[in-house]
């Protein structure tokens, strides 16, 4: 096996930006797998891409070439024995794909187990998804017999990492010099889990290993993610464009800041974090955000409300959490209420989300798209403090 490659499932924004960039600082080959065969024939066709990194209001731009490109849809075999031929592999994919990304890991099982291999693979799952690791080796595991069950456990390593950089949608003037390319905010740092299988690698030097790791996940989500989207969903109602701008806007801040404060004291307890510990998400860098104006849209940051409003994620999860520790989720539902109402003809997670409102009404349709129970009384409760908050934006 080459040491000095990687896998990246998921060659989007987050794989063939943040993870390819500071994997091929460290010297590593890319292994580059996506559904769609257009993207990879192009690619191929190519033979690089360019990645724009916006940083303090200035561009760098690198070109990407050490890499080769495969289709998981077209090259499902191709794709098994590469991760069977690798020690170390990342996947930049939600849990929507985790039943094909699933089939891919078990065919690579099964070869390296009837091949016996005994070098440890390890996986990273770079998603802002919260218990991620716990959801993909259930679908692994199904897919596997006593004996392959046996080969995964004891040799596959499956750990959440943080995706520590942003992607963006590229300017008109990126696209016209590269069609392929990506756009990203500055991160330098590849935070991943402790727990490696066979031992943590040694030739990566951005490669940060945290303890921990599926409580700071939920920390990333529940409490900075959810801010973004917070500030994201206001400032589309308020008629703002880019993230950036939210920031010079009292009221915006006010609500970001409280639904953070309000997060953050619950997962901290939940989770064992020092207060120094979830300082770092407890409030947005507006100012920050006024010194680097980046044009990332709100309609971006905003999108995909069916998946955001799930009852594990950022909103529904930590108010979830809120009643446990004696608090009231106030402006957390006042953050889900504005991503109920978040809107984008071109995006089918808030074409679907309306649908299932017009059709069985605002209460009954809240039920069904944050998954809370009716029956029991503090879900009851979140459920009515959505919908007055819902309430009271729209009158």
């Amino acid at each position: 096996m080459r040491t000095k490659e990687v896998m990246i499932i998921g060659a989007g924004k987050i794989g063939r930006g943040f993870l390819a960039d500071l994997f091929t600082e460290a010297g590593f080959h890319l292994v580059l797998v996506n559904g769609r065969p257009d993207t990879i024939d192009a690619l191929r066709a190519a033979g690089k891409y360019t990645i724009f990194t916006t940083e303090n209001g200035q561009v760098r731009k690198k070109i990407v070439t050490d890499f080769e490109a495969w289709s998981s849809k077209r090259d499902f075999s191709d794709v098994v024995n590469r991760l069977s031929e690798v020690d170390l592999a990342c996947v930049a994919l939600y849990p929507t794909a985790y039943d094909s990304v699933a089939d891919v890991i078990a065919g690579a099982v099964q070869k390296r187990r009837a091949d016996g291999v005994t070098e440890a693979l390890n996986i990273l799952l770079f998603v802002n998804y919260v218990f991620s690791a716990r959801l993909l080796k259930e679908k692994v595991n199904e897919r596997l017999d006593e004996s392959g069950k046996a080969y995964f456990n004891a040799h596959i390593g499956i750990m959440e990492a943080l995706t520590a950089r942003n992607g963006s949608q590229p300017t008109a003037e990126m696209l016209a010099e590269d069609p392929l390319c990506v756009s990203t905010g500055p991160g330098y740092v590849l935070p991943v889990g402790d727990e490696f299988v066979g031992g943590r690698p040694d030739n990566i030097p951005s490669m940060k290993f945290l303890d921990r790791m599926e409580g700071r996940l939920v920390k990333k989500v529940w409490c900075g993610n959810m801010q973004h989207c917070t500030m994201a969903a206001m400032g589309l109602r308020r008629g703002y464009s880019y993230t950036y701008e939210t920031a010079y806007d009292d009221y915006i801040r006010k609500c970001v800041d409280g639904a953070g404060a309000e997060a953050c004291y619950v997962v901290g307890r939940e989770f064992g974090f020092t207060e120094e510990e979830m300082a770092d998400v407890r409030h947005r860098n507006w100012e920050g955000m006024k010194a680097n104006p980046i044009k990332d849209t709100l309609v971006r940051v905003a999108a995909d409300p069916l998946r955001k409003l799930g009852r594990t994620e950022r909103y529904i999860g930590p108010a979830l959490l809120c009643f446990k520790y004696g608090r009231v989720p106030f402006f957390l539902a006042r953050g889900a209420a504005h991503e109920l109402l978040f809107e984008n003809p071109a995006d089918p997670s808030a074409v679907k989300m309306h649908a299932i409102i017009a059709e069985k009404g605002l209460e009954e349709a809240l039920w069904e798209i944050t998954g809370l129970d009716r029956t029991v009384p503090h879900e009851n409760a979140l459920h009515q403090l959505i919908i007055a908050q819902y309430r009271e934006i729209v009158d």
